[in-house]
């Protein structure tokens, strides 16, 4: 088969489907500890994620795509400098970068309705989630200290922008990309504790679970709304 003709007969199901197997055989790889296996499957994720962003908005004409589209390419490099160990500086860049690329894309967003009250009480919750968990974190993070509250602070950024720009009633375009970015704040900060806290049995896998899924979300989110945006 063709490359078009791939392109064409590849709807949004089957890219969800290869998608998510992709993400189960990194899980696996997790579960069954063949650590030189994830150098195959980590990168897959967001490489199979940005033919899907491509397939589904490089022919729309609005330009807030590239902040999706640019989101998914810092993600991935993030995904492959946190595969070593010593370049964990530059896979932290790499996110923060991706979650301003989000920020981006969701403050070009109007909000519809304007922000109310149910709004402003998660802005409330987020921030104090956010203060709680540097303050559990601050004793361990030393010469990391000023990264890790930018990082949380960038982070909840974005969440709260996903939420104002569509609101807690919103489509099922808003709904994903709100509870996309609600499964990123909570990955992250699985991976925070696992790393500067305290590790526990199975965080590998339910940080690239919620973030396998929050990624997935936040695009798909994305892309419904570009796709119905005039």
């Amino acid at each position: 088969m063709l490359p078009a003709e791939f392109h064409k007969r590849m709807q949004p199901k089957h890219w969800g489907a290869l998608y998510f197997l992709i993400l189960l055989a990194d899980l696996c790889v997790i579960a069954f500890d063949i650590p030189y296996a994830r150098f195959a499957t980590k990168p897959l994720i967001m490489i199979l994620l940005g033919f899907y962003g491509w397939s589904q908005a490089g022919c729309l004409p609005h330009r807030s795509k590239n902040f999706i589209l640019a989101a998914i390419i810092f993600s991935w490099s993030g995904d492959v400098f946190l595969l070593f160990p010593h370049y964990f500086i530059a896979g932290l860049v790499s996110f923060l970068t991706a979650h301003l690329l989000y920020t981006g894309f969701f403050l070009t967003v109007q909000p519809k309705p304007k922000p109310g009250w149910k709004e402003g009480a998660v802005l409330v919750v987020i921030i104090i989630y956010a203060v709680r968990l540097v303050q559990r974190l601050v004793a361990n993070l030393g010469d990391m200290k000023p990264a890790v509250i930018v990082y949380t602070a960038v982070i909840s950024l974005m969440f709260l922008s996903a939420v104002r720009a569509f609101g807690l009633n919103s489509s099922k375009a808003g709904r994903l990309c709100i509870g996309g970015a609600l499964l990123f704040v909570l990955s992250d900060s699985i991976l925070a504790i696992e790393k500067f806290l305290t590790p526990f049995p199975g965080s590998g896998i339910l940080v690239m679970l919620t973030y396998g899924i929050a990624q997935w979300m936040i695009v798909d989110g994305s892309l419904r709304h570009l796709k119905t945006a005039k």
